[in-house]
């Protein structure tokens, strides 16, 4: 299957991502409180001065967004889309993380003359740590946090645009338990880390708080933390279960096995889809045997159409088509006579054994039955489109009928039953197939002079007259495969005079 490759920038428009970068600006308004908050050197600076200096980087950090908008493309069978806007959004906040802290190594420290006042309009010298906090903000705020939130507003995105592209190729990546645990250990990690990096720098920097209280809020926050990931990653397992049982079912329903029973473990949203799931299934379960009863009384592959039309609301007695098609009709010689000296189960058990043997021998040259009437069988052949030669499958039907009564007659006479005997008449013409009766009861058939013709022609079809008779169009259809003698006209009833003939199998 093919896979549509994107772009970023064609799931985003300009409103969508203006949104994004509020984001980025608010970040860097709080950005800048937060340096000069932790920082006592930064905090030494006026406050407009490091706003502006983060602006230079949030411009970059817009830059650098187009830039990777426009570049990454993404194939949808290999990655979740909104995994990889993730990966784009933690990325450019690691980035800009980067370009700020170096950027305040410039800005900030004597690596330049004091006459080069573009990049340090005055001489200062702050430590190392001081930039590192510059990075732990875009790192742990930026990356940790607000690509969260973005992450939110990004999927808002996706999943428009993937409903208004509903002929694309969209694959499967994402995991909820994943997306649940992993967003856990961000919320839980993320403040806590900052309240630590808040605490050090009242004890070590400040000395505003002893060492031993410190200590005592590292060790809460660390325990707090670990059995929030604990707690996180438990959850996590328990989804993960829970969503891989769905998912399976799901996939076995689409392969066709109906088999299935969830049992909803949970009283939440994935309960009520486990029980969904169950009610679906046993409908399809439902829907297969209606479908394979339904085979049972006319052609299995009229049946299957049937059902896939019916279900999509279609009105099946207006439907009609006009088709060429080869029509056999098939009649016992003498069975009323038969069959009115016997037990009337043991006349149910021949026609069963006879109509069994008959029936193989259609479908196996492409026939459909249309009907039984009595003890007549009825098949059209080149119906639905995809056989080769009408004629030549009813031909080839006929005598695999007439060597098959052999096999029903011998296992009729083994259950102390009669031999029988038949006719098959054969005719090509033209056909209306349609469904055909009342609103409470339909019969899908064939109707028009072909069929007449070919039921006329099974009359004839009796000593002294060959047992398998077909018309002059059939006939026209099979000469290159079969030997085709014959050719008398005769009187059809109804009809007309028409020349009919008889096969046997292979060339002279």
């Amino acid at each position: 299957m093919n896979h549509t490759s994107l772009r970023f920038i064609d799931m985003f428009p300009v409103k969508n991502r203006l949104g994004l970068y509020g984001i980025s600006f608010v970040g860097t308004v709080f950005l800048t409180l937060y340096n000069q908050l932790v920082c006592p050197f930064l905090e030494s600076r006026p406050f407009g001065e490091e706003l502006l200096n983060l602006i230079y980087v949030f411009l970059f950090h817009t830059a650098l967004r187009e830039v990777l908008f426009r570049t990454i493309r993404v194939d949808g069978s290999a990655s979740s889309l909104t995994r990889r806007f993730y990966r784009l959004t933690v990325t450019s906040w690691l980035i800009a993380g980067l370009v700020a802290m170096g950027y305040h190594e410039v800005f900030y420290h004597n690596i330049f003359p004091d006459q080069v006042v573009f990049l340090r309009p005055w001489p200062s010298d702050y430590p190392w740590h001081s930039h590192l906090k510059v990075l732990s903000g875009y790192w742990f705020l930026g990356a940790g946090l607000l690509s969260q939130l973005e992450l939110s507003l990004g999927e808002r995105s996706i999943r428009r645009y993937v409903a208004d592209h509903p002929d694309k190729n969209y694959g499967f990546a994402d995991r909820i338990a994943n997306r649940i645990t992993w967003g856990n250990f961000i919320y839980a990690f993320v403040p806590s880390v900052a309240v630590l990096i808040m605490v050090v720098r009242y004890a070590f920097q400040d000395r505003i708080i002893p060492f031993a209280i410190t200590a005592e809020i590292a060790y809460i926050g660390v325990v707090f933390v670990l059995t929030a990931i604990w707690a996180a990653v438990l959850y996590g397992r328990v989804l993960k279960e829970d969503t891989a049982r769905i998912v399976d079912a799901v996939r076995r329903v689409g392969q066709g096995d109906f088999d299935i029973t969830l049992v909803p473990t949970r009283q939440d949203e994935l309960g009520r889809v486990a029980a969904g799931i169950n009610e679906m299934a046993a409908g399809l379960v439902q829907r297969e045997r209606i479908r394979e009863s339904f085979g049972h009384f006319v052609s299995p592959r009229i049946a299957e159409r049937f059902v896939s039309q019916y279900t999509e609301g279609k009105d099946m007695r207006g439907y009609g088509d006009r088709k060429r098609v080869a029509v056999l009709m098939s009649d016992i010689r003498d069975f009323s006579g038969t069959s009115e000296t016997m037990d009337p189960s043991d006349v149910a058990r021949m026609l069963n054994t006879y109509f069994d043997h008959m029936v193989k021998a259609i479908e196996a040259n492409a026939g459909l039955v249309d009907k039984f009437i009595g003890d007549a069988v009825m098949a059209v052949f080149g119906l639905l489109d995809d056989e080769e030669n009408p004629a030549k499958c009813a031909v080839r039907a006929a005598l695999a009928m007439r060597s098959a009564l052999g096999d029903a007659n011998r296992e009729n006479e083994a259950a102390g039953l009669p031999r029988l005997e038949n006719g098959i008449g054969i005719h090509y013409g033209e056909v209306i197939a349609s469904y055909l009766g009342s609103s409470s009861r339909l019969e899908f058939t064939v109707i028009g002079s072909t069929v007449n013709i070919a039921a006329r022609l099974e009359s004839l079809a009796k000593a002294p007259n060959p047992p398998i008779i077909i018309s002059e169009d059939a006939a026209q259809l099979v000469r290159d495969e079969f030997t085709v003698f014959g050719g008398k006209s005769v009187q059809l009833k109804g009809v007309g005079e028409k020349k009919v003939y008889s096969v046997r199998e292979g060339l002279r």
